[in-house]
């Protein structure tokens, strides 16, 4: 028998500490009547020392995944390979640009109500949860498109939360202090998931992986499991029980006309390839995978 393996937890703090701690005081109380509880009361209470209102905006974006989470309307992607988050949270955006026409061109167009401009507005969105192997706290992400062009990263992990925008990403990028690192991977972490999964679909499969020990997972929910391409690493022996090592390279979107048969698809260029040492270039067809409900 396969030997069962957990994974990690995404927005386990909004289920455990806010939602469960309610639903105990008033179990007759709806889901969405919690929502409107907890959400009201994470905006009116008196602030706490050094609580802000954008620290406050970040508690109540997470809540507002979780809302989705409870509808089952989160995409949940789990990593069948632990290294695959190594991998995507150190490959470069070297296309950030072109990848940005991508999400314009995939995304799916939903109403965003920003809280303290109090404003609604269309804007293109990827949601979506990481479940990563023999870890207890996941990811999950919200992505959007603003009407500026911008990219706007939300993401959480355990209780705390964060925002990037690609406006600032080659600034950040460039420190070495512990939020800006932690800001820089998580950007890249999210935006490469997307495009790997474009990139790779054969890695791609419905539902969760079969080795996954269950505990509380939703198999009802929008589940993808999400492998390792041999595509991206070094081939250096043989053994399985090494951590692969990585091509360097980058995600591209091929917007010219040039590329007749491959205009509009993400592809992995190696390194060496962009040094003209033609390598290997993977190419793959366009997917759907967080653009609209299933």
């Amino acid at each position: 028998m396969a030997r069962k393996v957990y994974y990690s937890k995404p927005l386990k703090y909004f289920w455990e500490h806010l939602y469960r701690t309610q639903k105990n005081y008033t179990p007759e109380y709806t889901d969405d009547q919690i929502f409107e509880i907890i959400r009201n009361n994470i905006l009116n209470k008196p602030a706490a020392a050094f609580e802000t209102a954008a620290s406050k905006q970040l508690i109540v974006s997470g809540w507002e995944m979780w809302r989705m989470d409870a509808k089952g309307e989160l995409l949940h992607v789990f990593f069948v390979d632990r290294d695959l988050q190594d991998f995507l949270e150190n490959t470069t955006l070297s296309d950030l640009e072109g990848i940005k026409d991508f999400l314009l061109e995939q995304g799916h167009n939903r109403s965003v109500f920003h809280l303290y401009s109090n404003k609604q507005s269309k804007h293109i969105v990827f949601q979506f949860a990481l479940h990563i192997p023999y870890e207890s706290e996941g990811y999950a992400f919200s992505i959007s498109v603003e009407e500026d062009g911008s990219i706007e990263l939300y993401y959480s992990r355990a209780e705390n939360g964060g925002r990037m925008s690609d406006k600032f990403y080659k600034d950040v990028n460039n420190k070495n202090d512990e939020i800006s690192l932690t800001h820089s991977k998580m950007f890249r972490l999210a935006i490469n998931t997307i495009t790997y999964m474009s990139c790779f679909p054969e890695c791609v499969a419905d539902g969760v992986p079969k080795n996954l020990l269950e505990r509380s997972e939703n198999l009802s929910a929008r589940n993808f499991s999400l492998q390792l391409s041999d595509k991206v690493k070094e081939i250096e022996g043989s053994n399985p029980s090494r951590r692969p090592h990585f091509r360097k390279g980058h995600f591209r979107h091929l917007r010219s006309k040039k590329f007749v048969n491959k205009q509009g698809q993400v592809v992995f260029v190696s390194e060496t390839m962009v040094k003209a040492k033609a390598k290997t270039v993977s190419t793959s067809p366009e997917i759907d995978r967080f653009g609209k409900s299933e």
